[in-house]
């Protein structure tokens, strides 16, 4: 059993934290709130920030303090890309290799999701998602790709959990390409599914300005302009 250390859990919490915008950008972060809050030592805590500082999802001011950096939109399309091409490629495998218990599991995932959106579940519903994206690369024994990309996806993360704010942006979209994406897995149909995991990732491209317009100062400078 793999055990995790107390700066690893601070250090997923704490980015689970600026994921979920319970960190908002631009948020002067407490240490000491995150000690109480985590119940996880001062030390911990400090080696995850200086690792959330090297991926530049906080930054420090002297004299002032550290903040949660706003959203950066081109770092977010850049992880959409290649999530896109690789995405591709894993889920023609999963075509190839899903099995009766595969399909039973991807369609569990897909009741749990839609059970979250039925009760508005922000949380649960965000889960599910990326459970199911997972569950393909897991399907096809390339979960270590999954998480590089996770590891990397974090200003993308960010991205889809305000999408999942904006009440214009509806959830049943999300919900219509999944289950439209695991008939094509089922039928063994490359070409459609190949085209619907493109189609998929190409959402952020196209409800990026709404996100925008809802949130306009939780994004970087260069991102307005991008």
């Amino acid at each position: 059993m793999e055990v995790v250390s107390l700066q690893e859990q601070a250090y997923d919490a704490i980015r689970k934290m600026i994921i979920y915008g319970e960190l908002a950008p631009g948020r002067k972060i407490s240490e000491k709130e995150l000690e109480e809050r985590l119940h996880i030592g001062r030390t911990p805590i400090r080696e995850s920030l200086l690792q959330l500082r090297k991926q530049k999802l906080i930054y420090a001011i002297p004299q002032s303090g550290t903040y949660v950096s706003k959203i950066d939109l081109q770092s977010a399309d850049n992880a959409r890309f290649v999530r896109e091409q690789l995405e591709r490629k894993i889920f023609i495998e999963t075509t190839a290799k899903i099995d009766k218990k595969g399909k039973k599991i991807l369609e569990a995932i897909l009741e749990e999701q839609g059970n979250a959106a039925l009760r508005q579940d922000r949380e649960a519903f965000f889960h599910f998602d990326n459970v199911f994206h997972q569950t393909c690369f897991e399907i096809c024994g390339r979960l270590e790709i999954w998480h590089w990309l996770d590891s990397n996806n974090t200003h993308l993360d960010r991205f889809r959990w305000l999408r999942l704010t904006v009440s214009d942006l509806k959830w049943e979209g999300i919900m219509d390409q999944h289950y439209a994406m695991l008939l094509a897995i089922q039928e063994r149909n490359t070409d459609e599914i190949d085209f619907l995991l493109t189609l998929h990732l190409h959402m952020m491209l196209e409800e990026k300005q709404a996100v925008i317009e809802a949130y306009p100062d939780y994004f970087t400078e260069n991102s307005l302009a991008y």
